[in-house]
């Protein structure tokens, strides 16, 4: 009896783990197929030069408020990178350009300003910190 329910539990944590890991391969496709598509025009006008940071939010989410905006402020006043808060509602297009599902979403632009890495929810300050080096030394 015990051992079934033991072996129930290490398949149902496989078969999570599998899921965790396509959804992840799935993503990092995504990020590979933005690089090669055509950027849409609102880029242009939102930002003028990479390296940037797209910091997608709502005006309805707390965690974006109380969490990601004062990280964001820190990271602002620590680089050089320019950081534009876009509204992903008011943004619709951009946000489904992006495959944006969930808010907060960090999207580092690169020199040419195409997409080179995604956060999908609350990054923290030394990840993102970590991830300016990366693209700006790109």
């Amino acid at each position: 009896m015990i051992v079934e329910r033991v072996v129930i539990l290490v398949v149902v944590l496989l078969l999570g783990a599998a899921a965790l890991g396509g959804w992840r391969l799935l993503l990092a496709h995504r990020l590979r197929q933005l690089t090669t598509t055509d950027l849409p025009p609102e880029i242009s006008n939102l930002v003028p030069s990479g390296p940037a940071l797209l910091y997608f939010t709502t005006v309805t989410c707390a965690q974006c408020r109380w969490q990601q905006a004062p990280i964001l402020k820190q990271l602002a006043a620590s680089t050089d990178v320019p950081i534009h808060t876009v509204d992903a509602i008011e943004h619709e297009g951009l946000a489904r350009f992006f495959g944006i599902m969930t808010v907060p979403t960090t999207v580092w632009l690169d020199q040419t300003r195409r997409p080179a890495l995604m956060n999908h929810g609350l990054a923290n300050l030394a990840q993102l910190r970590q991830q300016a080096a990366e693209i700006c030394a790109a």
